[in-house]
């Protein structure tokens, strides 16, 4: 549906630009980057809004300790699996 956004995708994609240059044995082609936020974003809940004040909201409660530890351990969660099995060769 246009003029949905979750908001949850920008946050697993601000982690994973975040965390994967500092893993160099960890594959971050695009396939391994899109199974990762696929992972990640299937275990978080989703944060839907549609319009700019509410993603606002939305991220300023999502900058709150505990939202931030649970999206970077799911996102570590994540790249852990995929990096172990990727869906290439």
């Amino acid at each position: 549906m246009e003029g949905l956004k979750n908001i949850m995708e920008e946050a697993v994609e601000y982690q994973l630009n975040q965390l994967l240059p500092k893993m160099p044995n960890v594959c971050s082609c695009e396939n391994c980057r899109l199974d990762m936020a696929t992972y990640a974003l299937n275990r978080l809940s989703p944060q839907y809004v549609r319009t700019d004040t509410g993603a606002l909201f939305k991220k300023l409660n999502n900058s709150s300790t505990q939202a931030e530890v649970e999206i970077l351990t799911t996102v570590m969660s994540a790249i852990n699996t995929i990096g172990a099995h990727p869906h290439h060769e």
